[in-house]
C-alpha cells in the first residue's frame, strides 16, 4: 500500500475513534441525566446524533461526525480485508475479521444517518428497536429462520461477554502505547467501566433478540433504548441505568485515548 494511502487511512481511523467517542459520550450523558431525573432521555446512537443537530452549527457538526464515522467504517473494513492485525485465515481469524467487517458496515450506516439528520432528511421520530424487529420479522418468515435468529442473539451475547472479559482483564490497554503515567490509572478505569457497560448492553440486546426469536414475537426484540428500559425496570433500575450510562461515558473517553495513543497497523 502506498505511503500516502496509509497516512489517509490512519487519519480516518483516528478521526473515527474521536467520532465514535463523541457518540458514546452523548448517549451516556443523555441517559445518565434521565436515570438521575435531571432531564435527558434513554438514548440510542440516532438520538445522540439528533441531539447534536440541536447544537449551534449542528448541521456542520453532524457533517464532521459523519466524516469521522465514515473514517472509522473504512478503517474497520480495511482491517477485515487487508488483515492488518494478522488474524490469519483460520476459523478464529476469519471470525474476528468478519466482526471487523460487521463493525465497518454498522458505523458506515451510522455515518449515513448522521449525514441525513444533518441535511434535514431524517425523520425526528423513530420506533425503539425498529431495526431489530424488522430483521427478526424477516428471519421468522423463512424456514429455520427462528434458529438463525436465536444464533444471532447468542452471538451478540457472546460479544457482550467478550466486552466484559476485556473489562475484567484490561486487555484493551494493549491497544494503546505511551500513556502518561499520571493519567494511566484513570484512563484504565475509564476503559474498564466503558467495556463493562458496553458488555452489559450487548448481553441484554442479545437476550431480548433470542427471547423474541424463541417466542416468535418480533416486537420483543430491541436495541440500545430497549436495553436501557430492561435495566430501568429491574430492581434498583434507575441506579443500574445510571451506572451503565456513566460507564458508556467512560468508553467514549477511552475512544479519545485510542485516537491519540493507539498504534494503527496497516500492511
Amino acid at each position: 500500500m502506498k505511503e500516502q494511502h496509509k497516512d489517509w487511512i490512519e487519519s480516518f481511523a483516528k478521526a473515527g475513534y474521536v467520532a465514535k467517542g463523541l457518540v458514546y459520550i452523548l448517549i451516556g450523558v443523555l441517559t445518565a441525566m434521565f436515570a438521575f431525573g435531571i432531564g435527558g432521555e434513554k438514548a440510542s446512537n440516532t438520538d445522540a446524533l439528533r441531539q447534536v443537530k440541536e447544537f449551534p452549527g449542528g448541521g456542520f457538526l453532524l457533517g464532521i461526525l459523519a466524516a469521522g464515522l465514515f473514517g472509522y467504517a473504512l478503517w474497520r473494513l480495511t482491517q477485515a480485508i487487508k488483515d492488518t492485525e494478522n488474524k490469519g485465515s483460520g476459523a478464529k481469524g476469519i471470525g474476528k475479521r468478519l466482526a471487523y467487517a460487521f463493525s465497518g458496515l454498522l458505523y458506515g450506516s451510522l455515518a449515513f444517518v448522521a449525514f441525513k439528520i444533518g441535511t434535514g432528511n431524517q425523520s425526528s421520530a423513530g420506533s425503539s428497536g425498529g431495526k431489530e424487529q424488522s430483521v427478526l420479522t424477516e428471519l421468522l418468515s423463512h424456514d429455520y429462520g427462528k434458529y438463525v435468529a436465536i444464533l444471532i442473539g447468542l452471538i451478540t451475547i457472546g460479544n457482550g461477554l467478550n466486552q466484559l472479559r476485556k473489562a475484567a482483564t484490561a486487555s484493551f490497554m494493549k491497544e494503546v502505547k505511551g500513556l502518561p503515567r499520571d493519567r494511566f490509572d484513570f484512563l484504565k478505569k475509564a476503559g474498564q467501566a466503558g467495556y463493562a457497560a458496553r458488555g452489559i448492553v450487548f448481553c441484554i440486546i442479545g437476550f431480548l433478540f433470542a427471547r423474541a426469536a424463541w417466542a416468535q414475537q418480533p416486537e420483543g426484540a430491541g436495541g440500545t433504548e430497549d436495553a436501557f428500559t430492561f435495566l430501568q425496570t429491574s430492581p434498583f433500575g434507575n441506579v443500574l441505568l445510571g451506572i451503565v450510562a456513566l460507564g458508556l461515558i467512560g468508553y467514549g473517553i477511552f475512544m479519545f485515548v485510542q485516537a491519540r495513543y493507539s498504534q494503527i497497523s496497516i500492511s
